[in-house]
């Protein structure tokens, strides 16, 4: 009983375990060893023991089953040690058991509190799959967002909790669906973006843990969860015995954080082109370009535009580009102000206004005073570009009609201010620079049209 035996090779105490749930729960220990068919002297004994026997184990977990009520499953997450493995172990159908009613009622429940906090709620959806008929060898709950993976988790990426073969360990990871790739490619397609992803959190103790990769989800040759463990782009390792409610809730809210960066500023534009892009055969190639590292996905079903999804993916980027924009502002006008405090010029500080707080429209977002070589204040302008991603020698951003007008003719005094890792420890500014300093164009910063406005006479 490979399950089993995971209890004890993982030191959990069992009688303490079934203790402390039932003095959580509703359950009388009264109830408990009536249908234990033991006494209440034999239970209060059972319970200073540490190990039970396997058909202890099992027995318990049918009869906390029978007596658990929907809305105590929360507390069962105490029982996991010795529930998810005999859950396992005994094969038991999707809809019966302990674990498969605590994963879709309790952990669920604990999903949706998270969700229902993201920015995104109205798009978020949670699902669990236990397995078709029996157990599966790894049982998991997700959240996806029903704009980037329409159709359920067969398809996109998203967050997934993943539990290991023998019940022992989960993992909280940023995932790529299974259905529509390439299994053989799932692996060498994680690693691009968890190398970014990494980059982004290295030093911020609030991801302390995430690690990149596959992951070992235990005995899966030959089934699906074979390909979870190399769909996995970055992960956070829990051990069962001592899994968290409160931690976890916490850690799930910083993932859905982490993977919109990713989504809207990383993947989007691969998502783009699974949605939009049809090849001859209606497929999206695949392909990891060693030299640029841009990933493409590839997908087995054919790839038809969806206007409405594509106009809802373009919305919720620019609420995110939004977003991520209104904190780098705030990180550089702070910035302004420190650095002219520390320089001695505290009646300065009422000089340097955020513009756009109150108006947009300007042509930039920050009124600011440099003191130059000879002492003497100057008003300058600037502009604030934000990107939660970092790391890379080039920094992508967007200027508007008004914003070009403006630059060109401030001339010097117009700066554009790079922020990268916006959100995240180590924020800083990528480039500050005059990309007009004399007013024509120059090469200082590579400009491609995107749009054109168009007029027919008749």
């Amino acid at each position: 009983m490979v399950g089993l035996e995971s209890i004890r090779n993982n030191g959990v105490n069992v009688g303490k375990l079934v203790e402390e749930f039932l003095n959580a729960s509703k359950i009388k220990k009264g109830d408990f060893s009536r249908l234990m068919d033991i006494s209440r002297n034999t239970l209060t004994q059972n319970l200073q023991k540490e190990d039970w026997s396997n058909e202890q184990i099992l027995k318990t977990v049918d009869v906390i089953n029978e007596l658990t009520l929907n809305g105590d499953l929360v507390d069962g997450l105490k029982l996991f040690p010795i529930a998810i493995p005999a859950f396992l172990e005994r094969k038991k159908g999707v809809v019966n058991g302990l674990v498969g009613r605590t994963i879709k009622v309790g952990l669920k429940g604990i999903f949706t509190e998270v969700t229902e906090a993201n920015e995104f709620k109205d798009n978020l959806i949670v699902d669990a799959s236990l397995g078709q008929g029996s157990a599966a060898r790894s049982v998991w709950i997700g959240i996806r967002d029903d704009r980037i993976s329409k159709s359920g988790f067969s398809e996109g990426v998203y967050v997934v909790l993943l539990f290991d073969s023998n019940g022992e360990n989960a993992f909280l990871s940023i995932a790529y669906a299974v259905s529509d790739k390439d299994p053989k490619k799932l692996e060498e397609m994680a690693k691009v973006p968890a190398q970014k992803i990494m980059e982004v959190i290295a030093g911020d103790s609030r991801f302390e843990g995430i690690e990149p990769g596959a992951i070992d989800l235990g005995d899966t040759k030959g089934t699906v969860a074979e390909h979870y463990e190399k769909s996995v782009i970055v992960s956070k390792k829990y051990s069962v015995t001592n899994m968290d409610k409160a931690i976890l809730k916490q850690d799930l809210s910083l993932m859905l954080e982490l993977f919109y960066d990713f989504v809207f500023e990383d993947y989007f534009e691969v998502l783009e082109k699974t949605l939009l892009k049809n090849n001859s055969e209606g497929e999206v190639e695949q392909s990891v370009d060693s030299n640029s590292k841009q990933l493409s996905l590839d997908s087995k079903s054919k790839s038809k535009i969806d206007p409405d999804l594509h106009k809802k993916l373009l919305a919720a980027k620019a609420e995110h580009n939004s977003k991520v924009g209104k904190e780098a502002e705030d990180f550089v006008f702070k910035q302004k102000i420190q650095q002219l405090r520390d320089s001695g010029y505290n009646d300065l500080v009422s000089s340097v206004k955020h513009v756009s707080l109150e108006l947009d429209g300007h042509g930039f977002d920050i009124q600011s005073i440099e003191v130059n070589s000879g002492g003497i204040a100057e008003k300058v302008y600037l502009e604030v570009k934000g990107s939660s991603m970092g790391g890379k020698k080039d920094f992508t951003f967007y200027l508007s009609e008004r914003e070009l007008q403006v630059a060109k003719e401030l001339k010097d005094k117009y700066k554009l201010v790079l922020v990268e890792y916006v959100g995240y420890a180590k924020q800083r500014i990528f480039a500050e620079f005059s990309p007009f300093p004399n007013g024509d164009d120059e090469d200082v910063i590579e400009m491609k049209p995107i749009m054109y406005k168009c007029k027919f006479e008749h």
